[in-house]
């Protein structure tokens, strides 16, 4: 029996990760049963207006800012890869990437010191207070929500994965928050029956995972999509090594 792929991240990112994942190779049945559903909450172009250099942490940044403005004269500073082409896909001509979370993010705008008002586009809730970090370093930056997560409960399939028929459900998370639902989300199902690999983007999302009874736990080499994408096919390599190409 194949491994079955849980995705849980909000629906159009879900989507888009499991076309990249049958692309990559993965060959079981994949269930996408969002955690949260994200709502944008554009930004008063009047307070666009009074920043010199714009900060984002997700896509979802990106497209609130969209929502909110046709102008694109701001530096625009990115978490990542795909937050950053995101940005160059809006229009923005001077995007700035770092290595793929806040960490790296800060470590990028410390050593640059860039020059002017800056203004970090947020989520409600997040992994790491940005603006707080920085302004303890002595970079001043105003905080602005532009998105919520908004939490859903486990879906009916998610929930029969996992309570019903033994089998490996390959479970990937992307930030402590969703790690953090998901624990909630299992503590609810009381007994699972499923052998539950969690895949964790970054350290702090395994912290996260604590609350979550798995069979086994590891941590990408990077925090970016490219190297979960890797995880996961290493994952069903060792639990299907007879489907292993030759």
């Amino acid at each position: 029996m194949h491994a079955c792929l849980l995705l849980t991240r909000p629906l159009g990112q879900s989507r888009c990760f499991a076309e990249k994942m049958r692309k990559a190779g993965w060959r079981g049945p994949m269930t996408i049963a969002p955690l949260m559903q994200i709502d944008l909450i554009p930004p008063d172009p009047a307070v666009l207006d009074e920043a010199d250099i714009l900060i984002v942490t997700s896509q979802h940044g990106v497209a609130a800012l969209n929502r909110a403005t046709t102008a694109r004269h701001w530096p625009i500073w990115c978490v990542g890869a795909r937050t950053a082409a995101t940005a160059r896909a809006a229009g923005f001509p001077q995007v700035y990437q770092a290595g793929g979370d806040a960490q790296a993010l800060r470590a990028a705008l410390l050593a640059t010191a860039p020059d002017g008002r800056l203004l970090h586009l947020s989520g409600r809730h997040v992994a790491m207070d940005l603006a707080a970090e920085l302004d303890s370093a002595g970079v001043s930056v105003t905080a602005l929500v532009v998105y919520d997560q908004s939490p859903l409960p486990l879906s009916d399939a998610a929930h029969d994965l996992l309570a019903g028929e033994a089998r490996d459900v390959v479970l990937p998370l992307f930030s402590p928050r969703s790690a953090r639902l998901m624990s909630a989300a299992l503590d609810g199902i009381g007994r699972v029956t499923a052998k539950v690999h969690l895949l964790a983007l970054s350290d702090a999302v395994a912290e996260a995972c604590h609350g979550v009874g798995a069979t086994s736990l590891r941590v990408a080499m990077r925090p970016d999509a490219e190297a979960m994408c890797s995880l996961i096919i290493e994952a069903q390599a060792e639990l299907e090594p007879c489907e292993k190409p030759r």
